[in-house]
This record gives C-alpha cells, sequence and structure tokens, in this order.
C-alpha cells in the first residue's frame, strides 16, 4: 500500500488537534466500533501520522542519496574512491540507519494506535499495513467530505 503524502498527513495532524467536524465524521464512518466517541481515536492518530510523516521522509532521503551517489559512481574512475563518493557513502549509511529508526518507531506508534483506539487490524493482515491503509482512507473521506 502506498504510503499518504507527507502534505496530507500533516493536514491530518492539524485538523485531529483542532476537532475539526469532518474528520469526526470520518473516523465515525471509518471506526463503527467506536461508536461515537471520537476523542480516543482522535488522539491516537496524532502519533501514527507523526510516524508516519518521519518514515515517509525517511524513504525519500534514501531515494535522493542513493540517486548521487548512483551519479558519481558512474563516472569514478577505478581504483581508490574519491572523498566525494566515500561522503556519499557515510550519508547512505546514515541515511538507512534513520529510515530503519522511522520504520521501528512506525511499528511502535501502530501497536499504540491499534491498543488506544479500540480497531483490531485483521487477522491475515500485517499492522503496519493495516494502518497505512486505514490512514489513507480517512485522509480520501476528509479531502472528499
Amino acid at each position: 500500500m502506498q504510503a499518504v503524502s507527507s502534505s496530507a498527513l500533516t493536514d491530518l495532524i492539524d485538523r485531529a488537534e483542532r476537532a475539526d467536524p469532518a474528520l469526526d465524521a470520518a473516523l465515525n464512518a471509518l471506526a463503527p466500533s467506536v461508536a461515537g466517541n471520537v476523542a480516543p481515536l482522535r488522539a491516537a492518530l496524532v502519533p501514527l501520522a507523526q510516524a508516519q510523516i518521519a518514515l515517509v521522509q525517511a524513504t525519500l532521503d534514501i531515494g535522493l542519496v542513493a540517486d548521487e551517489l548512483r551519479r558519481y559512481q558512474k563516472y569514478a574512475a577505478p581504483g581508490k574512491p574519491s572523498l566525494q563518493i566515500v561522503q556519499l557513502r557515510k550519508q547512505q549509511a546514515a541515511v538507512k540507519q534513520a529510515s530503519l529508526i522511522a520504520r521501528q518507531g512506525y511499528a511502535q506508534a501502530t501497536h499504540a494506535f491499534l491498543r488506544d483506539s479500540g480497531l483490531t487490524a485483521p487477522a491475515r493482515r500485517v499492522p503496519t499495513d493495516f494502518t497505512t491503509a486505514w490512514l489513507g482512507k480517512v485522509v480520501a473521506a476528509v479531502a472528499a467530505g
């Protein structure tokens, strides 16, 4: 499942923090188990969306560093790598580490969200995939409504 854009998630966080009625209506429609009490769901939604923003940003950073490294390695002379390529490899390692930390943070935020919100992921579905798809549905419902 494709992750939601950072700008859409930022808008969702803003709406959740100011208790937007359109967001509450979308949450009631997508989570009928909350029975009209969307405050805990809205509160649990903010850390999950923030964790997904960090994950999306880390994924973008990996792509940018990898593209730059490929561009410089394409014309590099054989033998000892240049200082610039060595620095890009260090940057790539740091970005990969940040991505792993962001992925772990998103998994922890997913489990906290499922625990605090009262939602349950389907039995044969990875919880992170479920929450990514669910956030996409919430963003689409808020944008449509």
